[in-house]
């Protein structure tokens, strides 16, 4: 009972977190459309891919988690 307390727990917090990673890679995408500046687009660029990994690794971790 306690480890799937546990585990709906981690469930939840992980599906709410690439939840907010989804928004996040949305809106540094369409800011990134509106953008202009070469050294902005550099810098947008470096931050969508770092939440496309941090998504990444987020989603590897549900799987794991409900396939438990």
């Amino acid at each position: 009972m306690d480890n799937d307390t546990t585990r709906r727990d981690e469930i939840e917090k992980l599906r709410k977190r690439e939840a907010e990673l989804l928004e996040r890679v949305e809106r540094l995408r369409t800011s990134m459309n509106q953008t202009g500046d070469i050294g902005t687009l550099v810098h947008k660029n470096k931050l969508l891919v770092e939440a496309q990994e941090e998504l990444r690794r987020v989603q590897e971790r549900l799987t794991g988690v409900a396939e438990a």
